[in-house]
């Protein structure tokens, strides 16, 4: 492989890293990786640099790069809101890899909060050809949470990391003063439940549409049980949904802790680009990786159960 630093986007004010393939021919597809939350664009664990690289001896190319005001970008120049901002920095980074590398397929690899911000840019822009996303929109039926509830709370007495999590859910929820909650409310603060449903139904209708290949993951660490797409709920059986893909492993946590869930995800995520990039179906070696996934069942909850789960680890 070979990779490289750069910086682009307006005033080249957003850093990144190109990675691209030196010992096989290049696909004419990129992946954009992005911040997963406040992380650094290198993911959690360093798993955006790990997926690029085997990516790389597959021969697809990848930029990772800071969304502005992250990492290592600089802060924005306008006055944008930051979705607004965060899909305006995806696009650049699609225009910096079409103009020094001639790609015009993308698919886009949005982790947790970075999920709204790869539906929004691939609702619009037709260059996206696949989209990802991990523990992002979900839409949990009440028993679904209740199970949730339950596994945390029996949780609690023996992983000294529930007490961490707990002492800061109050704080912030008993937090008035001026501080980063209040400083960047549209990182913290999710929008109502009928707005998240319009955009949701709206954005998947149209990648139906144009028959952008959708991948829905899910870990157990935040989602705890599923009993075949519970996350969809009330989408679970739409017309534009069953052309989605849905995974859920439990053995796989969020912020990829273990090296065994991020062998798991580096592994999925490979396969799924290049079937996206070569219509390939998926290998034999790919489903018995998947083997720990539960069946597809239709899943049911009500408008109101909307739920992105952003707190537990700033995302």
């Amino acid at each position: 492989m070979k990779e490289f630093p750069v910086l682009f986007g307006p005033e080249s004010r957003l850093m990144g890293v190109v990675t691209t393939p030196d010992s096989v021919p290049a696909l004419p597809v990129a992946c954009i990786m992005f911040n997963m939350g406040a992380y650094h664009r290198i993911g959690p664990r360093r798993v955006n640099v790990k997926l690029a690289r085997a990516l790389a001896a597959d021969g697809v190319s990848s930029i990772r790069f800071d969304l502005a005001g992250l990492g290592d970008s600089g802060a924005p120049a306008g006055a944008e809101s930051f979705e607004a901002q965060a899909v305006l920095d995806l696009k650049a980074a699609m225009n910096f890899m079409e103009t020094t590398h001639g790609i015009r397929r993308f698919l886009v690899i949005g982790l947790c909060s970075g999920a709204a911000s790869g539906m929004a840019v691939a609702e619009q822009d037709p260059r996206v050809v696949g989209l990802l996303m991990m523990d992002g929109y979900a839409f949990p039926s009440a028993g679904t949470l209740r199970a949730r509830d339950l596994h945390r709370a029996l949780a609690f007495p023996t992983n000294p990391a529930m007490l961490g999590k707990t002492l800061r859910w109050l704080k912030r929820k008993l937090k008035t003063g001026t501080g980063g909650m209040r400083s960047a409310p549209q990182l913290f603060v999710p929008d109502p439940p009928e707005l998240i449903h319009a955009r949701f139904r709206r954005a998947m209708t149209t990648m139906a549409e144009r028959q952008v290949a959708v991948l829905f993951i899910y870990s157990g660490t935040i989602h705890v049980r599923d009993k075949g797409r519970d996350q969809w709920g009330i989408y679970a059986q739409e017309p534009f949904m069953q052309k989605m893909e849905y995974r859920f492993y439990p053995q796989m946590d969020h912020t990829f802790i273990t090296v065994e869930g991020q062998r798991l995800y580096v592994a999925e995520t490979r396969e799924w680009v290049m079937q996206v990039a070569k219509s390939k179906a998926p290998s034999s070696a790919a489903l018995a990786i998947r083997a720990g996934a539960s069946d597809i069942k239709p899943g049911g909850a009500t408008l109101q159960q909307v739920h992105i789960d952003r707190s537990d680890a700033v995302c």
